[in-house]
């Protein structure tokens, strides 16, 4: 028997996951190399790390400094790039006599061709803005600064500003040029909008250009934080203005693509404020939707926006307060716009986290304060709930991984008094630690808020530099939940929703719920996952640093492998290994698979 290794595509990254024979340590094994093909051509992924501090890399020979994980990551793809991958174990008697183990590596992977394309008519982008990471500190040079990295992504043709904005902004610039080179008008809905590409995109529409500007996250002092773009393109394009009053955000962040009559054909919506910080410094996403029923339902909301003016009209809330479900490309695609009358898209989505049977994985900006009221809480609240003893969907096998940007009482952070739902229920867990992980009859292990809210290094730690957290207080800004990606019915949620009771009430959002969608699935949570370690590492190297017994290099013996394959951890590999991720269809997820 070889070792299975799985590989999934989402256009930004692969992510690979890999498990030993039967799921037992292998003798002699100091770690793993991935071998990866490349365009036809052979190479291994650099691991990063060695036996010790002094260790020094050796370029001819990148797998002597082996993977001691079983997930892992290549960032190092292009679109169009055409891959295959094999993990091969690096075997020997200590770390001065390693030698690479062919008879029990993995088969190499079918081809796989990199694309954000998950299925013919669905396609999901996302950037780079997790401004945390090595490579972005020594883009910035020794001390990392914001100030120094905000004029840097501001600049067009700035190599930084291209790395962070990955494919997001030259998917967003692509589809106004395509757009406008078909003489095609364009029904757009922004809050914030400030990039110096994205503007003059929109001005060669002239008055095709069909734009619903917000006041933005306004103040008493700024009352519309827009109002120089406005007086900017006012001139060019049809500018019609929402500007909201307080307790209200005109939130929406889509554009509609639509022929030259004017009849709707796809949709581009997600997380994306069309600002430099919102394509670079913060974690985005943006989905298309390249259908023309969807993209009228779009259409049809931006209308009733157009219609509302500046108000939260009764017409505006009725309108939103139902959905139309369209199939698209063999799954299920439910648009919901807020305001609505009575959080109906919140029950919409309730119903589906509840129903999970496998795994929950998110991403969330600012869902929101804690509420006793289940009606009014935010969908952290129920995605948390299912981890809790005593709720109704309480679930010990749920696989359960997220960040949220910021602390909020009672939901990341543990010290909220206990309120009771109503069904009895101690909401959240609420005077326990926040995430509490169940696998089978294993000890439950509970996640405070260090692996739920961005962390960066601060100061040296081994080879790793100090880095920013974040060019503002946003660091994750994508609004995210996916649902059992590998199962039966994975469903992805997703848009300008930052999926809390004010949202659904009170504000102009969107949010789409697709469901069936395997590929799109998978593209999301690996996305979800990466973000995640990413920032457990960081949580774990800030309180750890000063710990005798902090990781500084790899273990020069086979016993590391042991707590990679019992308990909580190999139930976590199996969940990425699932069943459904070998399967090619509509609702299967892309992915390539040695097994």
């Amino acid at each position: 028997m070889t070792i299975q290794l799985k590989v999934y595509d989402n256009g930004d990254h692969t992510c690979l996951v890999w498990l030993t024979p039967d799921a037992k340590p292998i003798a002699s094994c100091r770690g793993f190399a991935v071998k990866r093909v490349k365009n036809g051509i052979d190479d291994y992924l650099h691991g990063a790390a060695g036996f010790s501090d002094t260790d020094t890399f050796d370029p001819h020979n990148p797998w002597k400094f082996p993977l001691q994980r079983f997930l892992w990551w290549d960032y190092l793809v292009k679109v169009n790039d055409v891959v295959q991958y094999s993990v091969v174990p690096v075997v020997g008697p200590d770390q001065d006599h390693l030698a690479l183990d062919a008879g029990l590596a993995s088969p190499l992977t079918p081809a796989m061709t990199i694309s954000g394309q998950s299925t013919p008519h669905i396609a999901a982008y996302f950037n780079k803005g997790i401004v945390a990471a090595q490579w972005v500190s020594r883009a910035l040079g020794e001390t990392p600064k914001a100030s120094s990295i905000k004029t840097l992504v501001a600049t067009v043709g700035n190599p930084l500003r291209g790395e962070l904005s990955g494919l997001l902004r030259p998917q967003i610039l692509s589809l106004l040029k395509d757009a406008k080179a078909q003489n095609g008008k364009i029904f757009a809905a922004l809050y914030e909008l400030n990039d110096p590409e994205l503007i003059p995109a929109l001005e060669a529409f002239g008055s095709d250009c069909n734009l619903i500007l917000a006041n933005g996250a306004f103040s008493t002092e700024k009352p519309d934080e827009n109002a120089e773009v406005r007086a900017q393109l006012r001139s060019n394009v049809t500018v019609i203005d929402r500007m909201v009053s307080e307790g209200h955000f005109a939130h929406n962040k889509f554009v509609v693509f639509c022929d030259s009559a004017g009849n709707p054909l796809r949709v581009l919506t997600g997380s994306t404020n069309w600002t430099t910080s919102g394509l670079c410094t913060q974690a985005n996403n943006g989905l298309i939707i390249d259908d023309p029923g969807v993209a009228g339902d779009y259409l049809d909301a931006w209308k009733r926006l157009q219609a509302a003016g500046n108000e939260y009209t009764p017409a505006l809330k009725a309108g939103n307060s139902t959905a139309r479900t369209a199939q698209v490309d063999g799954c299920s695609v439910t648009p919901w716009f807020a305001a609505t009358s009575d959080a109906q898209d919140l029950e919409y989505a309730r119903k589906l986290i509840d129903s999970a049977k496998e795994g929950i994985l998110f991403l969330f900006f600012n869902p929101g304060a804690y509420a006793s009221d289940p009606h009014k809480w935010t969908l952290l609240q129920n995605v948390l709930s299912r981890q809790q003893e005593g709720d109704p969907n309480f679930d010990p096998d749920l696989y359960v991984r997220g960040v949220v940007n910021q602390r909020i009482a009672g939901l990341t952070e543990p010290e909220a008094p206990p309120a009771a739902s109503a069904t009895g229920a101690v909401a959240n867990g609420a005077g326990t630690s926040p995430v509490t992980l169940f696998r089978g009859g294993d000890t439950p292990k509970q996640l405070g808020h260090e692996v739920l809210i961005p962390h960066n290094i601060k100061t040296q730690f081994h080879t790793w530099e100090a880095e920013l957290l974040g060019a503002s207080m946003v660091n994750i800004h994508s609004k995210v939940i996916v649902l059992d990606p590998f199962g039966e019915n994975p469903v992805v949620m997703t848009g300008s929703h930052n999926l809390g009771f004010k949202a659904s009430s009170a504000n102009d959002d969107n949010l789409a719920i697709i469901q069936g969608n395997g590929p799109l699935a998978a593209a999301y949570a690996i996305n979800i996952i990466a973000i995640f370690d990413t920032y457990r590492w960081r949580s774990y190297v800030e309180a750890k640093r000063a710990d005798p017994d902090a990781w500084h290099g790899l273990e020069d013996n086979d016993s590391w492998q042991n707590g990679h394959l019992q308990g909580e951890d190999l139930a976590e590999l199996e969940f990425w290994l699932g069943t459904g991720a070998s399967k090619q269809t509509a609702t299967g997820v892309r992915s390539v698979s040695s097994a």
